[in-house]
């Protein structure tokens, strides 16, 4: 076998011949071998890229300059969403070129808790910064009782408003519980230690325990909290209580729960103007983690937020 090459190309000029083709070959085997190593490797960067920016640990661009920074608070109000809200205004805060902030509400309302902790937070915040407020589409419950710690409130037309109200989920599974053989076997000592069960419904009883000792209180302290905010009387922000939503354009709650209808690019054009058009508006929430196919990854396996009293 090691002289077939011999018989095959027996002359030196056939032998050198070979030798070329053979070299020739090689060469570019390497050059193939070396690209797909390198389109590997920006596949590879590519994907660490998108995975980080979704993470938020990498800014789409840099913005220099004068900037604006931009909330977007549009999910439920939760301890979570508004720690990761702070965390990125604290930021904005230590940063010398963001020299406003403008918070954009699109919120239905939810913890109570959540809701009290950011309005308290964004009021002193604007003893530091300047902070804008405008509700885009939705500002009810939990989400008014934060948008209302600023002052004027913007607001587009057709934003709904108000909700300012309690509640306090319940479902009642017992019948579905006996059917597949289901029964609740638990221990307590104290007669209200367990107020509330999924297996049965709520007895008059328990209804005015929790409403006494959490619901209204809850609810008081929530009218309470808009009078502070918006400069009004307890009564008179009674008057636009009860749970009741309002478009913002309404007549009736102007300069009340809301103070001017505007637009979002008016209210972009006039801050603008304050820098003579020398700003730029920079979100600075980070962005939602995705899957693989580019869907958020979410779980949540703790029923017990359903017995929680939320704004809505």
């Amino acid at each position: 076998m090691k002289n077939i090459w011999y018989w095959l190309f027996n002359t030196e000029e056939d032998k050198e011949l070979l030798e070329k083709k053979k070299l020739r070959w090689e060469i570019k085997s390497s050059k193939i071998k070396t690209t797909m190593f390198l389109l590997a490797l920006f596949a590879e960067i590519v994907i660490l890229y998108f995975v980080a920016k979704s993470y938020g640990l990498i800014e789409d661009s840099v913005v220099l300059g004068k900037k604006i920074a931009v909330i977007d608070f549009n999910k439920e109000v939760t301890q979570t969403y508004v720690n990761t809200i702070i965390k990125s205004l604290e930021k904005a805060k230590k940063d010398k070129d963001y020299k406003e902030v403008l918070f954009i509400m699109n919120s239905p309302g939810g913890s109570p808790t959540a809701s009290d902790e950011l309005s308290e937070y964004l009021k002193d915040y604007q003893t530091h910064k300047p902070l804008t407020m405008y509700i885009q589409g939705i500002a009810a419950s939990g989400g008014y009782y934060i948008a209302s710690a600023i002052k004027p409130l913007y607001s587009n037309k057709n934003a709904i408003v108000g909700s300012i109200g309690v509640i306090m989920p319940h479902y009642n599974f017992g019948e579905l519980a006996q059917k597949i053989g289901i029964e609740e076997d638990d221990l307590s000592a104290g007669e209200f230690k367990k107020p509330i069960s999924f297996f049965k419904k709520l007895q008059p009883k328990e209804k005015a325990y929790l409403k006494k000792q959490i619901l209204t209180p809850m609810y008081n302290n929530f009218i309470a909290a808009v009078a502070l905010n918006r400069e009004l009387n307890i009564t008179e922000v009674e008057k636009y209580a009860e749970g009741k939503v309002y478009m913002a354009n309404n007549p009736d709650i102007q300069n009340i729960l809301i103070d001017k209808i505007i637009s979002l690019i008016t209210l972009k054009n006039r801050i603008k103007k304050r820098y003579n058009n020398s700003i730029s508006f920079v979100n600075i929430l980070p962005k939602d983690p995705i899957g693989l196919l580019g869907s958020k990854i979410e779980f949540n396996l703790n029923l017990d937020k359903n017995l929680m009293p939320t704004l809505k």
